[in-house]
């Protein structure tokens, strides 16, 4: 953007805009309804995998849970 302020020798300043229309183009939601369809259903596969994963590690802390810890017992030894 070109600004000018009314002084005897008229100076322009350059202003740079670039991170903002960077981060305006982050949040523009996906035009295309093939683009949204895609990005849907991306988004249910990642949380549907992350379903899995926290029912599978709910499972193993509760087979930890259960298993009962194992004592090794050495054979008593006996006098001839």
């Amino acid at each position: 953007a070109m600004k000018r302020h009314d002084e005897e020798e008229p100076q322009c300043y350059r202003v740079e805009v670039v991170e903002v229309i960077k981060d305006e183009y982050k949040v523009q939601p996906l035009s295309l309804p093939v683009e949204r369809i895609i990005v849907d259903s991306i988004d249910a596969q990642e949380a549907e995998w992350n379903r899995e994963i926290e029912i599978f590690l709910q499972q193993v802390e509760d087979d930890l849970e259960e298993t009962p810890k194992v004592v090794e017992k050495l054979p008593e030894l006996k006098e001839l």
